[in-house]
């Protein structure tokens, strides 16, 4: 029997972990990780020859996976089915993981089975399995999280992560944090995606403002008066993460009560990213992949700090 053994492909799913080709009892036999479909979006007018071209949306992406599964007695065939049942049985937002391993690079994408698992070719305790999974988030990703750490004593160093970013001068006084950290996104990798991140900034702070200097995106939180967290028992998550997820661009305190209320009409939460290599940017230019993050508060003492956490997100591989 034949198979892919040269790709890793574990399955994370409801805190387990299972390989599903070890290249004996189990065998990868077919896969695609190329983009997903894009459709293109357009108006016309009702003279108008052709469309008017309005940019593109991606869809989710669906992957074809199959297998053979081999077991050396029929109670080891009959574990290697329920493997395979466990991991994909369904379940309300807690996608499966699916990490595929390179070798040189390791790519993720969260999927639930959309149909069945499909059994055939059965021979004694050999038998093969096949499925469609959807992932709604089509875009592939490193699994290990990368942190950047804002503070008045931070060296802007990463805390995770081969990316080196480092701090941009912005000591204003003691009481005043203005932290621009540059670093580098997706490798500079044109197969990149924008990532939206997730920022929990703990006080005390007076007024923050999230800045992507490459986008010139901003999450200002200066209306009715600002944003004051107190110390640092007080903070706010400004989740910025696409869509499906259902807590997706949201501003929440520790409490989970909406902050929105401080957000300038001039923010950019439904766009606030970071941008890949090949990106267009506002003046014209494209993006090397190099993005510069910045935040802004007043107030602020040794104890005043945010994370701002992410992963390199690519479209294929």
């Amino acid at each position: 029997m034949s198979g892919i053994k040269t790709v890793g492909l574990i399955v994370n799913v409801a805190g387990e972990s299972y390989d599903l080709n070890d290249g004996d009892e189990i065998r990868l036999l077919d896969y695609d990780l190329g983009t997903a479909p894009v459709r293109r979006l357009a108006q016309r007018a009702p003279a108008q020859l052709g469309d008017t071209d309005l940019g593109w949306r991606m869809d989710p992406r669906f992957v074809d996976l199959f297998w053979t599964i081999r077991g050396v007695d029929v109670d080891a065939y009959r574990d290697l089915r329920e493997r395979f049942l466990i991991a994909f049985q369904p379940r309300d937002e807690d996608a499966a993981q699916l990490v595929f391993d390179f070798g040189s690079k390791v790519r993720a994408l969260d999927v639930n089975l959309d149909g069945e698992l499909n059994w055939t070719n059965r021979v004694e305790k050999i038998e093969r399995v096949s499925g469609v999974f959807k992932a709604s988030d089509p875009r592939l990703y490193d699994p290990e999280v990368h942190t950047i750490l804002f503070s008045l004593e931070a060296s802007g160093v990463a805390t995770t992560g081969w990316a080196i970013p480092w701090p941009i001068p912005w000591p204003i006084g003691t009481d005043v944090l203005n932290m621009g950290v540059k670093f580098s996104y997706a490798g500079n990798s044109r197969l990149g995606a924008p990532e939206y991140p997730v920022m929990r900034i703990f006080g005390p702070i007076t007024g923050p403002i999230l800045t992507n200097d490459t986008t010139e995106e901003v999450i200002d939180l200066t209306d009715n008066g600002g944003l004051v967290l107190a110390d640092a028992s007080e903070w706010v998550e400004i989740d910025l993460a696409s869509p499906p997820r259902r807590d997706a661009k949201t501003i929440r305190d520790q409490d989970g009560n909406s902050m929105d209320q401080y957000l300038t009409t001039a923010s950019d939460l439904a766009t606030w990213h970071l941008a890949p290599a090949g990106e267009r940017l506002p003046a014209g230019n494209y993006c090397t992949g190099l993005n510069v993050v910045r935040l802004y508060g007043t107030g602020v003492t040794k104890d005043t700090m945010a994370t701002l956490n992410y992963y390199h997100r690519y479209w294929g591989v």
